[in-house]
């Protein structure tokens, strides 16, 4: 009975890269545009593809784009990553409950460990679904369905959190109720008009809804 396994986002849930994906934007446009990305051009495409973002700004050289995005991103990621106040002690204490726990990511599924590894949250993931593994992605339900398949859950059994309308669109149509994080950087409006289960104001509210779902 109750909640069996919570399925996150990763960047801007729980770990923060938004500096990290702007400043890899626009050392990449500048470089091979002298044009760099405003903050708000990338905002549009958190939450999907890397690909997606480069077909629509630069559909000359998508490729050349993604491999000097992934140096840089790479080369900085450390240094341009910070975390949330309080998720990994949340992350612990709802690992040692017993619920299983999943990343859900369009990025690649090596640097989403890597960044769960920086903040030494790694140890309470059982799964992490990348970018490579799935043919299509959030908001479509197959990275969704993708994750409950590998952690071995029925959608009825599980809660999504993302900060993004693509993450709670991808539950909502696998079957898994959703929780918006209301530190996105995104549009609030954008996630309220997902209709999302539950808001977290902080991330220690996710301690409560556990709670709750086991007791209803």
């Amino acid at each position: 009975m109750g909640l069996k396994g919570i399925l996150f986002d990763l960047d801007g849930t729980l770990i923060d890269t938004s500096n990290l994906i702007i400043q890899s934007f626009q050392h990449t446009f500048d470089l091979h545009y002298g044009r760099p990305l405003t903050p708000e051009e990338v905002y549009a495409f958190f939450g999907k593809p890397l690909k997606a973002a480069m077909e629509y700004y630069g559909p000359d050289k998508v490729d050349e784009l993604i491999k000097t995005y992934r140096e840089f991103n790479l080369a900085h990621h450390d240094r341009l990553t910070t975390g949330f106040d309080g998720v990994p002690e949340t992350m612990r204490k709802i690992h040692n409950t017993g619920i299983l726990m999943a990343i859900v990511t369009s990025k690649t599924r090596s640097t989403a460990i890597r960044g769960l590894r920086l903040f030494h949250m790694d140890q309470y993931f059982s799964v992490v679904i990348g970018h490579e593994e799935c043919q299509k992605h959030k908001p479509d339900p197959e990275p969704v369905l993708k994750a409950l398949e590998a952690i071995g859950l029925q959608p009825a059994d599980c809660l999504m959190v993302g900060d993004s309308s693509f993450d709670l669109a991808s539950a909502r149509a696998a079957g898994v109720k959703t929780a918006a994080v209301r530190w996105s950087q995104l549009a609030w409006d954008s996630l309220l008009a997902e209709q999302p289960d539950y808001i977290l104001n902080t991330i220690e509210d996710l301690l409560y809804i556990c709670k709750s779902e086991q007791e209803g």
